[in-house]
């Protein structure tokens, strides 16, 4: 059915409308981009850093008990997703779960527990009937530090309770503004060096001293370590979910130009057909006037 001139405005001024949003969306992505990637990337490195340390003095020679390093048969396990509390962002949320089904699958002999770290994760996972142990909303600003400190405190403390026998962290990467891949890695017990990273590392060392001892030194970092990682899990996250908001409501942006586009051409042609039949209807009665 061929819709009138009037009803194709109303569709016009409609999509205008929610262009501004997504615009004002674009723009506020775009902002918070910038400075949680600037957080990302200048924090990298020192957790880069804080992993190689931690993971040598696992790797070293010390007889030590530290509850942090100690590997044990795995039969419950811990997994930590970090996705958004908000939609509009692509393909950010379903990367995230499905990276998380696939993990669940492939554990099917042992018991998984999720802990989630933003609504749509938590959502999406009950849903599929699985079971969330807590719930916590993505932290914004001075909270970050805050919440991520109490959750970190409470994965250590579980893990050293034996509640699980091996934690693990799934949150989003940021590589650049269209890449963002879904990373697992694994949180407790602390990881010891891979042989590639040994030769890289070590070199021709054998092993090093530690200073003043492996007690104090693992008592002070091994906290510390695990709340940093936690804290750049969350961060690297933030910045993929704004890039992929950014980006998905550029492409809005982009779509509701076209559908503009076509709906004035189609009201140009209603309008033009509306006033032929107009000044048809006028020549006609004015041929009739005559005859």
């Amino acid at each position: 059915m061929a819709q009138s001139p009037r009803e194709i405005q109303r569709r016009i001024r409609g999509i205008k409308s929610t262009q501004q949003i997504t615009k004002a969306m674009e723009m506020v992505a775009a902002v918070k981009l910038t400075r949680v990637r600037a957080q990302a990337e200048h924090s990298r490195p020192y957790v880069d850093k804080m992993y190689t340390m931690m993971s040598a003095l696992c790797t070293s020679s010390y007889d030590f008990s530290d509850p942090l390093f100690l590997e044990r048969p795995v039969s419950k396990v811990m997994l930590v997703v970090v996705s958004s509390d908000r939609g509009l962002c692509g393909s950010f949320n379903v990367n995230v779960i499905n990276a998380a089904k696939n993990f669940i699958e492939e554990q099917a002999g042992n018991e998984v527990t999720l802990l989630t770290i933003g609504r749509k994760a938590h959502d999406s996972l009950v849903r599929l009937g699985h079971t969330v142990d807590k719930y916590y909303a993505v932290p914004w600003g001075e909270a970050l530090s805050t919440e991520l400190r109490s959750v970190s405190t409470y994965l250590m403390e579980a893990f050293i309770a034996e509640r699980y026998d091996r934690v693990y962290l799934l949150y989003s990467k940021f590589v650049n503004v269209l890449k963002f891949n879904p990373t697992l890695v694994q949180y407790l017990p602390i990881p010891p060096l891979t042989q590639a990273e040994r030769k890289k590392y070590l070199r021709m060392c054998t092993d090093f001293i530690v200073e003043p001892d492996f007690e104090s030194v693992t008592n002070l970092l091994g906290p510390g370590y695990l709340e940093t990682r936690l804290y750049q899990a969350v961060i690297e996250s933030l910045a993929s979910e704004y890039a992929a908001r950014m980006v998905a409501m550029r492409n809005a942006n982009d779509n509701a130009d076209e559908v503009i586009g076509e709906l004035s051409l189609t009201y140009n042609k209603a309008r033009q057909a509306t006033i032929t039949r107009d000044l048809i209807d006028i020549i006609g009665g004015v041929n009739a006037l005559k005859g």
